[in-house]
This record gives structure tokens, C-alpha cells and sequence, in this order.
């Protein structure tokens, strides 16, 4: 039997945007209670589709202005997760530096039209202009050949066995693997079929996603045959990158900030094991969702926890003296830093001069 423990570092007073999984409608993931593939994946697409699109580009009510509040560190820094030399922002709705807006999941995967998919703030992320160019519209994947950098990605070659052929991927930093697999998880959700089997308007013009031309890395990923989206290599590596690195508060921060502006969530962050139910080691099981804890949930070890639990008796406590308003997070160049009485500690608990 696993026992969790609240730590100090779980249960500190979030500064955040407001908006959280706690500030959902009581019971929002309730009814996936008892679902499971297919049907599971439908129910969460139901609870995310109908969503407030954003504007793409800058200024008020744009892309770039949830940008300011989904990828500001605490010293005014966009964290760029295709590079690693940060530039700063400036009013809010204006283009950092250096910078565009990057579709992690290729627009030309269902077609590019610009659409919801389009517009849609949890798979776009502030990016390295040159960087964006390198990784084209390549799929995730670890090189082994032909490999190149672009600011922190690893742009190169693969070989498919069954295929018989080599196409190009992209692969982000370890620190950023589970965020990507976890938006490829929600636009797979909110944009693939149906839980009738039907094509989301978004992949209508090619009856799903585009797997007609070589030159579109969607033909290599993605499939059409049935609710899993992803080509069986893909959803390895994704599930993989997804157990590998866990949620972390960044991309809880993240998430809730483009909750503000599109009025949505990203089921995967929010439950990160709901994923195992749909494409890992629990799927053909119907989810119970009394195992599951969020992602908000002060039992949840941010950066260490999948939010799955054994036994719910088995969750021990830990008392602590310090109160929340002694504590408070922040982000200082992407990593969290806890600050107690005005002293910094990392999340390991170790003291940071």
C-alpha cells in the first residue's frame, strides 16, 4: 500500500491566477466516473469543446496577452520552452522580443485552417522565432540522426520499421517533455472524434487528421482508425514523457491562467492518470474516480505525483507551524522557489542563498 504525505511544499499558499480546478463547479470530473476509452475520452472532450477562443496575435483579448499571464516568471521573463535565453516581456498584449506564437501541435495537422484548434491557448506557447522555424511541423520524438539545436530543441531523423522510412521530430528539454505529451493529450481530446466516432468540425476537410502527405509530420503520428488518434510510437513516447515528468506548478500556473481567458481546463493536468485510462497501463478499465486525486488536491506532490492513490486510508499528514501568510511560491527563470519568512528554499526543501 503507497502513502502519501501533505509536505510543507504541497500545502504552501499558491500566488497564482485565481482560477483553479478548486474554483470549478463542484463534481466537474464526476460523471467520467464508470467510463473508460473511447467513451471516457468523448465525456472529457464534451466538458472542454464548447471553449472562448482568443484572438491570435497581440493586444487585448489576443494570444499574446494570456501569454503575459501564463508564461511571466516572477521577474518579468517569458519562459520560453524552446529556448533557453529569456527575454523580457513588455505591456501586456505586446510580442516579447525574439519571439512569436508556436502551435506545439502543427496547424497543418488538420489542415490549417484557422479555427478553435487555431486560437487555442493550451497547445501555444511564446517560442524562440528561430526555434519555432527548425522544428517545422515535426512531431515529438527523440532524434537519432541527422541531429541538430535550436535554442534548447533537438531537431533530427528517425527511422519507422514498419514504414520503412525516416522522418523528422522534434525533442523538447526533459524539464518540458510531460507538459507537450499532456497538450498533445488535450488537443487529441478536444479536437479528435467524437464519442460516437464522429469528426470534430476541426479535422472535417481530410475526415481526420492529415495523414495524405509526407511533407506533414501528422502522417507519421497520428492515425484515423479510431479514438486513440495517436500512431502506436507516438502514444509511447507520450505516455512516457507524461509519467516522466510529472505535473509541475508552472504548468499548473500556466493552466490556470488560459483557464481565465478560454474558460476550459486540460483534463490531463487538472488528472494527470487520466491519461493511463484512455492510453496507458489502465485503459479497457472504467475509471474510479475515488483513486484519482487533482492536481490542486493538497495530497497531490507537485513534480512527483501522477494523482493516483491505493488506498485512501493509507494518507498519513504532517503538521506544520508555518502558516500561509508567512509562505508564498514564485517562479524565478522557470524554476519554483519557496519562499518561508522571506528565506528561499527550492521544492526539496533545500535553502537557496
Amino acid at each position: 500500500m503507497k502513502k502519501y504525505k501533505i509536505f510543507l511544499l504541497s500545502i504552501l499558499l499558491g500566488i497564482f491566477s485565481s482560477a483553479s480546478a478548486e474554483d470549478l463547479e463542484p463534481h466537474f470530473y464526476d460523471s467520467a466516473n464508470g467510463k473508460k476509452d473511447g467513451e471516457l475520452k468523448g465525456y472529457l472532450k464534451s466538458l472542454i469543446r464548447n471553449h472562448t477562443s482568443m484572438d491570435y496575435g497581440s493586444g487585448k483579448g489576443c494570444t499574446w496577452e494570456v501569454f503575459y499571464y501564463s508564461d511571466r516568471d516572477e521577474e518579468g521573463y517569458c519562459m520560453d520552452m524552446y529556448c533557453d535565453d529569456w527575454k523580457k516581456f513588455g505591456a501586456s498584449g505586446s510580442i516579447v522580443s525574439g519571439c512569436n506564437i508556436e502551435h506545439s501541435f502543427a496547424k497543418s495537422w488538420w489542415g490549417g485552417g484557422k479555427n478553435d484548434a487555431y486560437e487555442d491557448c493550451y497547445h501555444l506557447n511564446p517560442s524562440n522565432s528561430t526555434a519555432n522555424s527548425a522544428r517545422s511541423n515535426f512531431p515529438l520524438g527523440v532524434p537519432t540522426k541527422d541531429i541538430k539545436y535550436s535554442g534548447s530543441l533537438k531537431v533530427g531523423k528517425i527511422h519507422h520499421d514498419s514504414l520503412n522510412v525516416d522522418f523528422s521530430v522534434f525533442e523538447p528539454k526533459d524539464e518540458y517533455k510531460g507538459d507537450f505529451a499532456r497538450a498533445y493529450f488535450y488537443m487529441a481530446t478536444c479536437y479528435g472524434r467524437n464519442a460516437d466516432g464522429s469528426y470534430d468540425p476541426v479535422c472535417s476537410k481530410y475526415k481526420g487528421w492529415r495523414v495524405d502527405n509526407k511533407d506533414v509530420g501528422s502522417k507519421f503520428a497520428m492515425q484515423n482508425q479510431n479514438y486513440l488518434e495517436f500512431q502506436r510510437w507516438e502514444l509511447e513516447l507520450l505516455i512516457k514523457w507524461h509519467r516522466q515528468d510529472p505535473v509541475s506548478e508552472k504548468e499548473i500556473k500556466r493552466a490556470d491562467a488560459v483557464s481565465n481567458f478560454q474558460h476550459n481546463r486540460n483534463p490531463f493536468i487538472d488528472y494527470p492518470f487520466l491519461a493511463e485510462y484512455i492510453w496507458g497501463k489502465k485503459a479497457g478499465q472504467p475509471v474510479d474516480m475515488r483513486h484519482l486525486i487533482s492536481s490542486s488536491d493538497s495530497r497531490f506532490i507537485v513534480g512527483e505525483s501522477n494523482g493516483w492513490i491505493d488506498d485512501v486510508s493509507g494518507i498519513e499528514t504532517v503538521e506544520t507551524a508555518v502558516t500561509p501568510s508567512q509562505t508564498k511560491k514564485v517562479l524565478i527563470n522557470g524554476k519554483l522557489r519557496i519562499l518561508v519568512d522571506g528565506k528561499s528554499y527550492t521544492v526539496t526543501g533545500q535553502r537557496v542563498e
